[in-house]
């Protein structure tokens, strides 16, 4: 079977979107990091490093939202999986598989759309931090940049699930491989 995630796997876009999300992943881990052993220094020496907490939060927030984006495309997210995972190949093992993929795109979309309302909200209100006075929008920008991400790639997966079920079930065609 040609699945969208193979064809899509092969394109620029694809690539770029997944090396990007490691990009990312590594730039804001490294932040973290920083920020917290400098916090801890100065805590020791007892220096006072007023704010960092405002830079901290930002960076921890697309450290997440990167997380969660990357986990999505790795299929490698908590999802609810448990008594799928228990049950012999079936029909009914398929079918509660597709359910769960389709509540994951169901509540991904919600999310996302809630993450559109807090981005038009802040766009709105133009809150900025206490002391930095850095946009809020920055770090909750990146629940939009996540959510957008995360939700593309379980539509993806839900698409090929969908077409296998369809060809198996319906079609009864058989696959040798669960990639197939």
């Amino acid at each position: 079977m040609h699945s969208l995630e193979n064809r899509l796997e092969k394109s620029f876009v694809w690539s770029a979107l997944v090396k990007f999300l490691r990009f990312g992943l590594i730039v804001s881990n490294i932040l973290v990091t920083l920020i917290t052993f400098a916090a801890v220094v100065a805590r020791a020496l007892d220096f006072n490093l007023l704010g960092y907490e405002e830079i901290l939060i930002i960076c921890a927030f697309w450290l997440y939202m990167f997380g969660s984006a990357y986990g999505s495309y790795e299929k490698s997210h908590i999802k609810a999986d448990i008594i799928v995972i228990m049950m012999k190949e079936s029909f009914l093992k398929d079918l509660i598989s597709l359910i769960r993929d389709t509540l994951s795109v169901c509540l991904g979309i919600v999310f996302f759309l809630w993450a559109i309302q807090l981005f038009q909200w802040n766009l709105d209100n133009g809150q900025l931090t206490t002391v930095w006075r850095i946009p809020v929008i920055v770090g909750q920008s990146s629940l939009l940049f996540g959510l957008g991400v995360g939700t593309f790639f379980h539509i993806v997966y839900l698409y090929d699930g969908i077409k296998r079920f369809y060809l198996k079930w319906i079609k009864k065609i058989q696959f040798n491989d669960k990639n197939d």
